[in-house]
């Protein structure tokens, strides 16, 4: 099962303290409705633990766009859902293409479940995964292929967190979404192709912090207007990605991180981290 590719949207990403939590779901008023398909994930938390490996070339070419913040870049990735023991996900094949803040996702869905993947010898799953795909999917896999095979693209971090989902229609009759990411730490050594799951090392963000994003396509909904005026946020060009190469393969590098990590938080991130104080 995939999905054509979409028309895009706006995707803005705000970083402020896990205290802010139940002030979010508040101010965001009664239309908004969790996933369905959320599972517990403990403390009252319902949601789902993300886990995103992510691809680069070896010169670290879309890292390196990332922080130049060229306008329009690429950000492929394989993507499943879950915990470790519980490997029956499903895995997905995404190209993100970023123009500022409008995000245009290309995914597709391969045959293979998390354990299948996980279990592979091959050095590319993503091509031993797609060869039964027919139709739009075997062209979205192939688009896919295409762009890793072209720049020799290879693991360069895995990013695991814990999302909580809700949705409300917009004025327009379409929907609209505000995640809350928690947790959100990466792998950054010893990389595989199928280490979906492989454990973390490096905390991108500090545990009393989380990242929000506000996804809609077509007018901003009064409500998120609301809770980013109320609560006196300031939308904040978070990337996980850029974080876990700059922690893992760019070589912890100081000015990097702090470069991408969010003016809220980088302070105290940066002197949790042991690098040196900022000015």
């Amino acid at each position: 099962m995939s999905r054509p590719i979409d028309i895009g949207r706006y995707e803005l990403k705000y970083a402020l303290p896990l205290a802010m939590h139940d002030a979010v779901l508040d101010l965001a008023g009664p239309s908004l409705e969790r996933d369905p398909f959320s599972m517990d994930l403990g403390g009252g938390i319902r949601g789902y633990e993300v886990h995103s490996l992510y691809l680069d070339t070896p010169r670290l070419d879309d890292f390196y766009e990332r922080l130049a913040e060229v306008r329009v870049r690429n950000r492929c990735r394989v993507r499943t859902y879950g915990p470790r023991h519980e490997r029956s996900q499903p895995v997905f094949l995404e190209n993100k293409r970023k123009l500022e803040n409008w995000v245009i996702k290309a995914r597709v869905r391969v045959p293979w479940n998390a354990e299948t993947w996980c279990a592979s010898l091959e050095p590319e799953p993503w091509v031993e995964a797609s060869r039964t795909l027919t139709g739009r999917s075997r062209f979205l896999a192939r688009q896919f292929g295409d762009l890793t095979g072209q720049g020799r693209r290879v693991p360069v971090s895995v990013v695991h967190y814990e999302r909580e989902i809700f949705m409300a229609p917009d004025p327009d009759g379409r929907k609209v979404r505000l995640t809350l990411d928690r947790h959100v730490r990466a792998t950054t050594r010893a990389l595989r192709p199928v280490g979906l799951y492989d454990p973390p090392d490096a905390d991108l963000i500090p545990p009393d912090w989380m990242v929000m994003e506000l996804k809609f396509s077509g007018t901003e909904p009064a409500w998120m207007r609301r809770i980013v005026r109320t609560l006196g946020l300031r939308a904040v060009p978070v990337s996980k990605f850029g974080l876990s190469v700059a922690w893992g393969v760019a070589g912890r590098r100081p000015h990097e991180v702090r470069t991408l990590m969010p003016r809220p938080i980088r302070r105290d991130a940066v002197s949790r981290a042991n690098l040196e104080p900022l000015p």
